[in-house]
């Protein structure tokens, strides 16, 4: 406001001479007498706006009824004041429309409303010069908002769903140069599938989800809304068939929710789509600094096997490995599997392999992957790809490094698919396996797995493993180093022994440790060897003499 009254000062009233134009207009029919008063009015306000003669005319009628009673104005209210029939004028609402891209007018309540801007009163208001205000370029947010907008409108103002979505054929036929419009239209045919597309976009950018039925009664009426529904509720439409939107909530109708899934955010909202894209659940992300350093003792063998690992998986060494494989046209993911027996430093060696390689692990809970709908555990498995390949992205733009994806004891996951199909368990695990299968295939990231049952490991997953490392109970060597380790005042006679005697693993170590720490806070002394060794023969199921404990042991 402040900037129009700053504008230059005009020596004759413009007011006045729209009043003239509009007196000459009124009951008129169009046969207007072209008095000298009108003539003057005319030529003033055409050189002053640089409009036609029919887009003056129009501003003049608009303006008197909105300074007379503060409201809009439609093609009708211009027919009864000129008294002239709507089909006589047709060709008027072209000039509404450019008058509106000029900044003269703005809609209201939809497209049938129209009424001057305010800027435009307040330069009538003050006698001032009026330049219409550079009209803002049409973004992405711009035009989900205003689809949000009309349809939000729509009830009020009772528009048909045909009425709707013949309006909002050309606002987006208007503004298809843009690439988020370009990527959208050569994906999808059907425009109620756009538009549909673009609404649930929008309450993605507002930071929810979709309620299904309210969505379809906003952009369908009818019987149409019945098929639409049933089409979702089945999943058989086009856009859960093209996988651009999924359930967050399934349930009934009423309290069905949706949403973008990430294919869908990243078809619509393109290089934007990672900052709505479904990140890892940050308690299953295990960030490097917080891995504690541990010492690990490896036979001879496996600890080449680990160095290997290491070393590949140094950011500037798999960098320039993944090149090499994609140039020779490989797979340029690295997945590993860790197997043998519990206890023997599987998990822990995952730690520390992320740790020494400045990783961070995103570890799968095996029981959550699993669901005990129909369906759902395979959507399950799905999403936590697609959440992995989401984070992989999101660390890439943030400058971090590529994280571990880590499914710990997958022994469930990848062990021999069920010949029987006939139940409805069996079919989802085999599911379940060949998404897993086919993940395996598309990899670019690491991928890490660990079981205790590699015999009961299905054929098809072998060939997807680079790595397949087999853990063993320690050497006696191995032993010895371990117990040193753990227990720094212990010497290497008395280690030795343990080493010798015990056949354990370096968890069942780290368990006779707990249990020396514990004693020594309660009694306040460290154990006698001997009581080292009653630890020691208690901590497995069988005593040295081949007979089975029985009941519990304190």
């Amino acid at each position: 406001m402040n900037e129009q009254m700053n504008e230059k000062k005009i020596r004759w009233n413009i007011s006045n001479a729209m009043a003239c134009v509009y007196g000459a207009l009124k009951d008129s029919k169009r046969r207007i007498k072209k008095t000298k008063q009108y003539t003057t009015a005319m030529k003033r306000l055409t050189n002053l706006y640089k409009l036609s003669q029919t887009q003056i005319w129009i501003i003049c009628i608009v303006c008197d009824k909105y300074i007379a009673y503060r409201d809009s104005s439609t093609m009708r209210d211009i027919c009864n004041i000129i008294e002239v029939t709507a089909m006589s004028i047709m060709s008027w609402r072209k000039d509404i429309e450019l008058l509106i891209e000029k900044g003269f007018l703005e809609w209201q309540r939809g497209r049938d409303n129209f009424q001057p801007v305010s800027d435009f009163c307040e330069s009538l208001y003050n006698n001032v010069e009026f330049i219409p205000q550079s009209k803002k370029e049409v973004d992405d947010i711009d035009f989900l908002n205003y689809f949000a907008e009309r349809y939000e409108a729509r009830r009020g103002e009772e528009m048909s769903a045909y009425a709707i979505q013949r309006e909002l054929r050309q606002y987006e036929n208007k503004h298809k140069n843009l690439g988020m419009i370009k990527r959208v239209m050569d994906a999808l045919e059907d425009c109620n599938h756009r538009f549909f597309l673009y609404d649930v976009t929008h309450d993605v950018l507002e930071g929810g989800e979709s309620n299904l039925n309210s969505t379809i009664a906003d952009l369908y009426d009818g019987g149409r809304r019945y098929s639409v529904a049933t089409e979702m509720m089945e999943e058989k439409h086009e856009l859960f068939q093209k996988g651009l939107i999924e359930f967050t909530k399934k349930g009934n109708l009423s309290d069905a929710t949706i949403t973008l899934s990430d294919k869908g955010k990243k078809l619509v909202l393109g290089e934007k789509a990672f900052l709505f894209e479904e990140s890892i659940n940050e308690k299953n992300l295990i960030k490097t600094d917080s891995i504690k350093e541990k010492k690990l003792f490896y036979s001879e063998e496996n600890q080449k096997e680990i160095n290997r690992l290491k070393n590949a998986l140094q950011d500037e060494k798999l960098k320039n490995i993944q090149k090499r494989l994609k140039d020779d046209g490989l797979p340029v993911g690295v997945a590993v599997l860790l197997y043998g027996a519990p206890g023997t430093g599987k998990t822990e060696s995952v730690m520390q392999i992320a740790k020494e390689t400045g990783r961070s692990i995103v570890h799968v809970d095996i029981s959550e992957a699993k669901s005990a709908w129909f369906g759902e555990s395979e959507k399950r498995i799905k999403k936590i790809f697609t959440s992995y390949r989401n984070a992989c992205e999101v660390a890439e733009k943030k400058g971090e490094l590529m994280p571990i994806l880590l499914f710990n004891e997958a022994d469930a996951l990848i062990s021999k698919r069920k010949e029987d199909t006939s139940g409805n368990c069996a079919q989802t695990e085999n599911a379940i396996q060949n998404i897993i299968l086919e993940e395996l295939e598309n990899l670019k990231g690491i991928f890490i797995a660990t079981t205790n049952l590699a015999s009961n490991m299905d054929s098809a997953f072998e060939r997807r493993f680079l790595f397949k490392i087999k853990f063993e109970n320690p050497s006696t060597e191995a032993k010895t180093s371990i117990w040193m380790n753990k227990l720094n005042w212990l010497d290497k006679e008395a280690a030795t022994e343990f080493a010798r005697d015990y056949d354990f693993s370096g968890g069942q170590i780290d368990n006779i440790v707990r249990k020396i720490a514990m004693n020594e806070v309660i009694t306040g002394e460290r154990p006698a060897i001997n009581d080292i060794h009653d630890m020691c023969k208690s901590e497995k199921l069988e005593n040295p003499n081949g007979a089975k404990r029985v009941g519990f042991c304190l």
